[in-house]
């Protein structure tokens, strides 16, 4: 199991209880791999551990019966929270590789125009701009609907639209905010940081722009 890729995500160990690996550092003196996992779910205030990359990939009987100490858990997904509540603490978030999504894959889970208020529509369709943003443009360049519904295209195509005028006039002074935040990507930390504001001034100012929303 030497070589077995440890990367950062849910892990379940064998007695059922989660743990959430957050990266693999190497020991400066031994070379040795060690795994830094916290349990999942998060603690108020955080607890971090770490095994050896060995004892991490080992495998333990149950019942008479041959498993995996740590068995990773791909349906669990890291949320956004997640990451940006580790980045807080100082640790690198989980290193994605972008893929360009293939025309042939099933359609995706995302329900557009679905939400219960006007003030989660506004989050939703911001949180989702860029995933929205790029999924409009490739079906326009294949001229086919990649991946969604005739019907969700059109909601897809609204939303953006209205999206795109209500930046242009009523929420024009939130446009800056935006971007940086939803189209840069920036988490609430970072733009608290690049505009030398406190942590609550940036929660502030987002709740603010979706509550500008509701005159839109």
């Amino acid at each position: 199991m030497a070589g077995r890729r440890i990367c950062a995500g849910y892990y379940r160990r064998y007695d059922g209880k989660v743990v959430y690996v957050i990266s693999t550092a190497t020991d400066a003196d031994t070379g040795e791999e060690t795994v830094i996992w916290t349990s999942y779910p998060f603690a108020d205030v955080p607890r971090y551990c770490t095994s050896s990359k060995k004892s991490f990939c080992t495998f333990v009987k149950v019942d008479g019966e041959r498993k995996a100490k740590y068995k990773r858990q791909i349906n669990m997904k890291i949320s956004a929270a997640a990451i940006e509540r580790l980045e807080d603490e100082g640790f690198r978030g989980p290193v994605r590789k972008r893929h360009r999504r293939q025309l042939d894959e099933e359609y995706d889970s995302r329900e557009y125009q679905q939400s219960l208020t006007y003030y989660a529509y506004a989050k939703e369709l911001c949180e989702n701009y860029t995933f929205d943003w790029n999924k409009y443009h490739l079906c326009v360049k294949e001229k086919r609907y990649a991946a969604i519904t005739r019907s969700d295209f059109a909601k897809l195509k609204e939303d953006l639209q209205f999206l795109d005028n209500a930046l242009k006039t009523i929420l024009s002074e939130y446009r800056d905010y935006f971007r940086e935040r939803f189209v840069d990507g920036l988490s609430i930390r970072k733009y608290a940081e690049a505009h030398q504001l406190n942590r609550g001034s940036v929660d502030y100012l987002q709740k603010k722009f979706f509550s500008a929303w509701l005159v839109c």
